[in-house]
């Protein structure tokens, strides 16, 4: 796959919802799908050991991505769609494949419906780690809320540098969607994952850039559990495509 792709993470029970997002990204930035599970050893393996993955663990692997496939040609027939098993845990497998993507997705259980603990536990090994934005789509997320395509664009914004590509990749995507882009004015730490939440309700994704630990640190992973829209979080670098002047007209009206 030579040019840039959407990579996915897939625990045993694919995140449905995360895959068509992801597919449909793919799709409309012609951009490739690359569908990635880690293959967590057994408790008392270890890869120097010299001890093989059992084969029913891999076929397991191997099963999910293919009825993630099924999921992404269901949204995008002609999609072209990679598949890697790759042995590890999550957060390095996913560091590693972030490398050379566009995008790293995941579904809100993480990489499997093993609880909050692990989707925490995966957004903090990937927030502030990873050069591409990392989306976090939640498992209660409708594609047709109450504003459907009409749904805005919610950016917050804690007023530091770190924010700036976060309202580059919020102004380039309601432009490109031709929808409202609205912001949310982080101040004070104190529930401002409550606040984020809230003015993100029928929102079409909701963007968080990466700045101050306590902020991706805690805010993040609080915010991912309870959006009910995609969440983005953005690196505070420039991204390739997206119009600086724009973003930065958009920050001083908001």
């Amino acid at each position: 796959m030579t040019r840039g792709v959407v990579v996915v993470g897939v625990g045993f029970v694919p995140d449905e919802r995360a895959v068509r997002w992801a597919a449909t990204e793919a799709r409309d930035g012609d951009l490739g799908l690359r569908l990635v599970h880690a293959l967590v050893l057994p408790v008392g393996h270890h890869p120097g050991w010299g001890l093989t993955v059992p084969p029913a663990l891999r076929g397991r692997g191997r099963d999910a991505l293919l009825a993630a496939t099924a999921i992404a040609r269901d949204v995008a027939p002609d999609l072209e769609i990679e598949t890697r098993v790759i042995r590890g845990s999550p957060v390095p497998v996913l560091r590693a494949q972030a490398r050379d993507a566009d995008l790293v997705v995941l579904g809100s259980d993480g990489l499997g419906r093993v609880g909050d603990r692990l989707l925490g536990g995966v957004v903090r090994g990937l927030t502030g780690h990873i050069d591409v934005p990392l989306v976090v789509v939640p498992v209660d997320y409708d594609p047709f809320g109450p504003h459907g395509d009409h749904a805005p664009v919610i950016v917050g914004d804690d007023g530091t540098p770190g924010c700036e590509g976060a309202w580059r990749y919020a102004a380039d995507r309601a432009q490109r969607r031709g929808v409202a882009l609205g912001a949310v004015r982080v101040v004070a730490e104190d529930h401002v994952d409550r606040a984020l939440v809230d003015r993100a309700r029928g929102a079409e994704v909701l963007v968080l850039g990466v700045d101050h630990a306590w902020f991706h640190h805690r805010i993040t992973p609080d915010v991912v559990r309870h959006a009910v829209c995609p969440v983005v979080v953005v690196p505070p670098i420039p991204l390739a495509g997206v119009g600086a002047e724009r973003a930065a007209t958009a920050r001083r009206e908001h």
